[in-house]
């Protein structure tokens, strides 16, 4: 089969023999596989990506149909149109527990043994996933399977809104809300029932092509960078503060993220998902006066997916805006590169 490895810093598109099946596992052929719009930086090294020690088949999500399953699946029919996620976490309650994103990265020292089981991704013919990472898509699969294939980009924040505990009427602070991840959650948010949803980030045009998702309730701020004026600026949408904050940038200085915290009203809850590396000057007593709750989060529980089909086929997230860039898999080089331009609800994908 063809397959996408990581070979010293480039994506070739190399011949391989399929996978081999598992008592747990999936065989999937693959229709659609999202490319993050940060691959450049994981296949050149400036993200310091805990990779697989050995040469793997890159990529994370994918949409396919069944083409096997191991003898310990059931109920899942070959043929079936599926989801396939890429988190993976080791099982049992003994020490510590190992995480990884299957073709992507480990999460920590120890990942190394879970990738050595799981090491190839999403970007070949044929894919190899545990039974944990797949849902069924059969609900929706005559909706447009290239849009569908933004359930990636949807189930990322909505991991985070989970751990906010988001409840209908809630005003929401979305950090990094010109980003693929933060504007998806926009999406689920206005899905889940926020009542206001602020969308701040530094790219004013596409901030406010948000408003035509929904009038009334989102309300974007364009930061300046200064703390003060911002924070301001984004607690004057409410006049008494906002509930929650979810921080998904991806790059850049934290000044956002303290304007946004200091925007909260008491007993304000904070979940941290981006990839800043800046220090934040957290208001210590301003934490502790106002009860505030900060907290990081990783991904997403594992029955997210479906929730998010489930509101996808009720018409709650409508797809309708959703544009994605289609490539073959012998052109991932320049798929890559289309990738790394994109924002907001606009991605890259490759099929074959």
């Amino acid at each position: 089969m063809k397959a996408v490895v990581l070979k010293e810093k480039e994506l070739v598109v190399q011949e391989k023999d399929p996978p081999q099946l598992r008592d747990d596992s999936v065989l999937i052929e693959l229709i659609i596989a999202p490319i993050l719009s940060y691959t450049d930086k994981v296949v050149d090294g400036t993200l310091p990506y805990l990779l697989p020690k050995e040469e793997f088949v890159f990529g994370s999500d994918l949409i396919g149909r069944v083409k096997a399953v191991g003898k310990d699946v059931f109920d899942l029919k070959v043929g079936t149109l599926v989801y396939a996620c890429s988190h993976v976490s080791s099982r049992g309650n003994f020490r510590e527990n190992d995480e990884i994103l299957i073709g992507l990265t480990g999460m920590n020292k120890n990942s190394y043994r879970i990738q050595n089981i799981w090491r190839d991704g999403a970007f070949a013919e044929i894919a190899h996933y545990p039974i944990d990472c797949i849902t069924s898509l059969e609900e929706v699969a005559s909706m447009d399977i290239k849009k569908l294939s933004s359930i990636m980009y949807m189930a990322v924040p909505y991991g985070g809104l989970l751990s906010l505990d988001l409840k209908p009427s809630e005003s929401l602070i979305m950090g990094g809300a010109t980003g693929s991840f933060g504007a998806f959650g926009i999406l689920i948010a206005l899905a889940m029932g926020a009542s206001k949803i602020i969308p701040i980030g530094r790219n004013k045009n596409i901030l406010e092509s948000y408003k035509v998702l929904s009038p009334h309730r989102i309300f974007p701020i364009v930061l300046s960078g200064d703390v003060k004026s911002d924070t301001e600026n984004i607690y004057k949408v409410t006049g008494d503060g906002l509930d929650c904050y979810l921080d998904i940038t991806g790059g850049g200085d934290t000044s956002g993220v303290l304007s946004a915290i200091r925007a909260l009203k008491m007993g304000g809850r904070v979940t941290l998902m981006g990839a800043l590396e800046e220090p934040i000057a957290l208001p210590y007593v301003e934490i502790m006066t106002k009860r505030l709750v900060i907290k990081g989060n990783f991904m997403y529980p594992s029955y997210a997916p479906a929730n998010i089909v489930k509101m996808i086929q009720s018409g709650m997230i409508n797809l309708d805006m959703i544009d994605v860039e289609i490539f073959q898999l012998q052109n991932i080089q320049e798929a890559v590169k289309s990738a790394s331009t994109k924002k907001a609800f606009s991605y890259a994908a490759i099929t074959l």
